[in-house]
């Protein structure tokens, strides 16, 4: 499948799921990053769509970063890294040769549990190694599907971080194992200048997701904030199962 940059419907898909992930990581903590690579996903391979996302999502990254850096909770980062850079070592080495059609299932299955059960948050938050579970679990799916937000949101929901620190924290978390993914990506061989051409035309549109949930953020309290990240959860594991049946 070659992408036809000509195509209007090959724009609006991009505005589309571009938006809604920078949306999504500066206003409701990266829970919709998912939904990018299945839109893109209709107009060019799988494998190209998660390589052009992550530029854009670095760009996103950094742009989250700088809006909310004075909150980041330092402790939950130090907890959640060192487990994420071993998610993301496993995602490198498998990237590619892994059926990600049973990830995404099993993915979508648990965002799905939590988002309509969110009362499991008090137990998943204190289960024996639980930060290292979805750290590394956030580090493995964002390397191989760019699917991080959803695992690193159960934790931080079970944890019941404030709103802002959420956001500062989850910035620099999902900034940092985007960053780490480039060296695998590289390693991989299958990353093309071309791809990377193309995440440099659709910078605009991340700017303009990161600037609009930075505006709706602002907006709305602890309690609404809450809520939208769980339909976030619930919108990313449906699309993850949709993709496979």
């Amino acid at each position: 499948m070659s992408l036809d940059l000509s195509n209007p419907l090959f724009w609006l898909s991009a505005f589309i799921g571009i938006s809604l992930t920078g949306i999504s990581k500066s206003g409701f903590a990266a829970g919709g990053g998912v939904l990018a690579v299945p839109i893109l996903a209709l107009w060019m391979p799988v494998s190209q769509s998660i390589f052009l996302m992550l530029p854009i999502l670095l760009m996103m990254d950094i742009k989250t970063i700088q809006y909310y850096h004075s909150h980041v909770q330092w402790s939950v980062l130090k907890k959640l890294l060192p487990a994420a850079i071993v998610g993301i070592a496993a995602g490198g080495v498998l990237l590619n040769q892994l059926n990600d059609e049973v990830l995404r299932l099993l993915l979508g299955i648990l965002c799905v549990v939590f988002a309509l059960w969110h009362n499991l948050a008090p137990v998943l938050g204190n289960i024996p190694g639980g930060s290292y579970l979805w750290g590394s679990l956030a580090g493995f799916t964002s390397t191989v599907i760019h699917a991080g937000g959803p695992p690193l949101n159960i934790y931080m929901i079970a944890i019941n971080l404030p709103k802002l620190a959420w956001l500062a924290t989850t910035g620099i978390i999902m900034g940092l194992i985007n960053l780490t993914k480039v060296i695998p990506y590289v390693a991989s061989g299958d990353w093309q200048l071309t791809t990377l051409y193309y995440s440099i035309m659709l910078f605009p549109i991340a700017w303009f997701g990161t600037w609009a949930g930075k505006q709706i953020q602002g907006h709305i309290s602890q309690t609404q904030f809450l809520f939208f990240c769980r339909c976030l959860l619930l919108g990313s594991g449906l699309v993850l199962i949709i993709k496979v049946v």
